[in-house]
């Protein structure tokens, strides 16, 4: 039934191309916009993009969108609850509606009453109807496809090669591509400089160590487990069951003791939310957690997990595919030996793979992405998830690299340290890195090692803003970075690599695309602000601000990001930005001497009309339409802070036009 529904839904939301087809002839296509990677940060891109009014093509391997999320199955958000803005808010908000309209709860994960779960078949519905609204006709959705080249016009990429079938192509020619692969897969095709570990792809190092993978499953507890369902000790058994004792037993204690841990603070680490439990689950109720039916085996089956102090995941796992498909057996090797040490050990018989979710209806082949030689469990197999959950990719060198310092938080602020005027994304995750932490496997040439490694973790820190040039490559035109191999240091990387991040800078990333396109400039050309302002409209937060008294969907929100993130006027408190106050003539002057680098006559304490200001500004930015504000009363009135900054920032961006 669900295969029928899918091949519906794919019919009626956008074009042929959602089904793909098995026939082998050569095919092309024109873009605006090209997405190579249909995960969270390609499929964030596509939808801005859309938005923006470019025709987009949206590509993936797989027979899934949402990537990390839905194919690899991470649907507990890794989200500390600074950053909910953006598409990354208005998909959090149709997780919340999609299960409230049957009283389902979603914050059962993470041990805490502020998180959001989803099943990923239920996210993927999302990222589907997102898309469909975005822009009706202007996203076609290519699935099971695979880049083979990348067309180039000297520096400049133009387009990808599909592999389509076993011996068909489809050539798409677009004015920007991004990559948006789990593993920064296209990036070796393009001219562009890239970081895989700790080198550069110019001189690579294949025993550099990157981040541990999981090939994460979900499994729920039903009436009666088939046979095939209960997991046949597999291979290996006895060389894993010692790491999961030290993670989780039946007398084990419960959060947050000490490891081992009881099954019940186990289920409730990546719980996922089930419409047919007729019980309350809510994550900081303990109480609670033996009722979970449903979660996410993601602990305690990370690979290699050789541990902080021994080499782990090597480079070789990026840039050698045959390499790259026997870790992947070993990563599913080790999570089917969980799930028989939950059937058997925990006592969990009645425990098994979700088969709710519609893997293996998609025509996805595990066996395609991971060396696995076990046929005894094939039919638990059938319902893995399509990917495992990669925490590093390729990385490219772009016109700004963040590392450490860029991320820099004072916790007591709640903020990083440095404002960048160039932002296009917050963050907030800290520097966590999976493996090894051995000596040298960080960049050097960054001026970074294991002593920025922050000594514990916090989810306290606070956000941290995306610089414009960590997405766009230092050289190369046409192309643009998303999902996690944006231009970062490892360890900073360990803080980009959450869905929450990854949705907001592929939103940023499809603005861009859009902007250039449709602009015919190439994105390192383009105004920065040109780009920060569809970003504000698409209610993506960039300042490091963030006040009680203006919420997104305030009416001047735009208005006061623009002001805090350019420093053109300042709050009345650091939570307190004061929009309804009155403004007065030497906050007019400051405002504009600030925002337009001009000198502008000191004024008095004297308040200050509508009327005056829109003339005063005027003079400075004669571009300005006033006519595009939304005014809060007649023009004789006293105009308050909040219209004062709308009007700036739309004068600022009035004042340097696309075209």
């Amino acid at each position: 039934m669900r295969v029928f529904l899918y091949s519906i839904l794919c019919s009626v939301l956008f074009t042929t191309a959602l089904c793909p087809t098995a026939d082998s002839e050569v095919r092309s296509g024109q873009y605006d916009v090209i997405v190579v990677g249909a995960g969270s940060g390609g499929t964030a891109a596509a939808i801005q993009a859309a938005r923006c009014g470019a025709s987009v093509a949206l590509v993936d391997e797989t027979g899934w969108i949402g990537g990390q999320i839905t194919a690899a199955a991470v649907s507990t958000m890794d989200d500390v609850g600074h950053n909910r803005s953006g598409l990354y808010l208005e998909f959090i908000r149709r997780i919340r509606e999609s299960y409230g309209a049957t009283g389902t709860d979603v914050n059962i994960c993470y041990w805490g009453n502020d998180t959001i779960a989803t099943e990923p078949k239920v996210a993927e519905e999302i990222l589907l109807d997102m898309l469909r609204g975005s822009a009706p006709g202007k996203v076609e959705l290519f699935l099971h496809r695979t880049p083979e080249a990348v067309l180039t016009e000297g520096n400049r990429v133009t387009g990808v090669i599909l592999k389509d079938g076993d011996s068909g192509t489809i050539m798409l020619k677009g004015k920007v591509t991004i990559d948006a692969t789990e593993c920064g897969d296209l990036l070796p095709m393009t001219p562009a400089r890239y970081r895989a570990g700790n080198s550069l792809s110019t001189n690579l190092d294949m025993d550099g160590e990157i981040q541990d993978i999981t090939w994460v499953a979900v499994i729920k507890s039903e009436d009666s487990v088939p046979e095939e369902l209960k997991v046949k000790r597999p291979d290996g058994y006895d060389r894993d069951v010692g790491r999961f004792r030290r993670v989780v037993t039946t007398d084990g204690a419960t959060w947050p003791g000490q490891a081992p841990f009881d099954v019940a603070s186990h289920k409730a680490y990546r719980a996922l939310p089930d419409r047919g439990n007729p019980h309350r689950i809510e994550g900081g109720e303990s109480e609670t957690w033996p009722y979970i039916t449903r979660t996410c085996v993601n602990w305690a089956n990370d690979v290699p997990a050789n541990g902080p102090d021994h080499v782990g995941l090597t480079v070789r796992y990026l840039e050698d595919k045959d390499y790259r498909r026997l870790v992947n057996g070993e990563a599913i090797g080790r999570t089917l030996r969980f799930i028989h040490y939950v059937q058997t050990e925990l006592g969990l018989s009645n425990w098994t793979v979700d088969r709710s979710q519609g893997y293996g209806e998609r025509g996805d082949r595990i066996r395609d992405r991971a060396l696995y030689l076990d046929e005894s469990n094939d039919a638990v197999l059938s319902h893995f998830p399509p990917i495992p959950y990669v925490r590093e990719s390729r990385r490219i060198v772009g016109i700004e690299t963040m590392t450490a310092k860029t991320v820099a938080r004072d916790r007591r602020l709640g903020r990083a340290v440095e404002n960048r005027t160039n932002s296009i994304a917050l963050g907030e995750y800290p520097l966590d890195i999976h493996g090894s932490r051995v000596p040298g496997s960080l960049e050097s040439d960054l001026g970074e090692s294991m002593a920025d490694y922050p000594g514990e973790w916090r989810s306290d820190e606070g956000v941290f803003q995306v610089p414009y040039g960590a997405l766009i490559p230092e050289t190369v035109d046409g192309l643009l970075a998303a999902e996690k191999n944006i231009s970062v240091s490892r360890l900073v990387n360990g803080a980009t690599r959450l869905q929450p991040i990854t949705i907001l800078t592929g939103q940023a990333a499809g603005a861009i695309a859009a902007l250039s396109s449709l602009s015919h400039r190439d994105p390192r050309d383009l105004p920065v602000i040109s780009v920060q302002d569809v970003l504000l409209r698409g209610k993506s937060a960039l300042s490091l601000y963030s006040f009680f008294d203006v919420q997104p969907d305030h009416p001047h929100w735009r208005g006061v990001q623009g002001a805090t993130l350019y420093g053109y006027l300042h709050p009345m408190t650091p939570v307190i930005f004061g929009t309804s106050l009155p403004v007065e003539e030497r906050h007019m002057s400051y405002m504009i001497s600030r925002a337009f680098y001009v000198r502008d006559l000191e004024g008095g304490e004297l308040f200050v009309s509508r009327s005056d200001f829109v003339e005063r500004l005027k003079k400075t930015a004669p571009r300005w339409e006033p006519s595009s504000m939304e005014w809060e009363g007649p023009p004789e009135e006293l105009i308050s802070r909040g219209e004062a900054v709308t009007a700036v920032w739309d004068a600022l961006v009035q004042s340097v036009p696309l075209r």
